[in-house]
């Protein structure tokens, strides 16, 4: 028998995402490097919090003086560099390969993880698989000798 699934949308681009319960780490972004992509955005979110920030701004100035004393003083333009092989080539784009037919093959679209591919059972999960806790008997022995 398959292994359940959780199906979810990606966080970033929204698509439908399934993932089996062996591949399953709480993800929340689907596998086409949306995470990288969310991960760089907060950092740069990051940076112009901290660039508008009194400190971020004292910092941004003390580089750009910096940068200013590095640099040489030039009193002429320099020449343009002229590109060599500015011609795209003159191949056709091919075609996508697809069914000519239109006819959907249902075992293709069967229900597999994201990750490993594994087959996933029919009926899927929305949420996370919650595991309880174990209550812990010196607490209840604390409670029950109160009353």
């Amino acid at each position: 028998m398959p292994d359940t699934g959780r199906m979810f949308l990606c966080a970033r681009c929204r698509v439908q995402v399934l993932i089996c319960r062996r591949c399953d780490r709480g993800q929340v972004y689907c596998g086409r490097g949306c995470a990288g992509r969310a991960r760089q955005a907060a950092q740069r979110a990051a940076g112009w919090r901290y660039q508008a920030s009194r400190p971020g701004r004292f910092a941004h100035a003390a580089r750009a003086r910096r940068y200013r004393a590095r640099q040489k003083i030039v009193t002429h333009q320099g020449s343009v560099v002229t590109g060599v092989g500015d011609l795209l080539p003159t191949e056709a784009a091919v075609p996508p390969i697809g069914n000519e037919s239109g006819a959907v093959d249902a075992a293709a679209h069967a229900a597999r993880c994201h990750v490993c591919r594994a087959r996933c059972a029919a009926l899927v999960r929305q949420g996370f698989l919650r595991r309880g806790r174990r209550p812990d008997p010196t607490t209840r022995a604390l409670h029950d000798d109160s009353s």
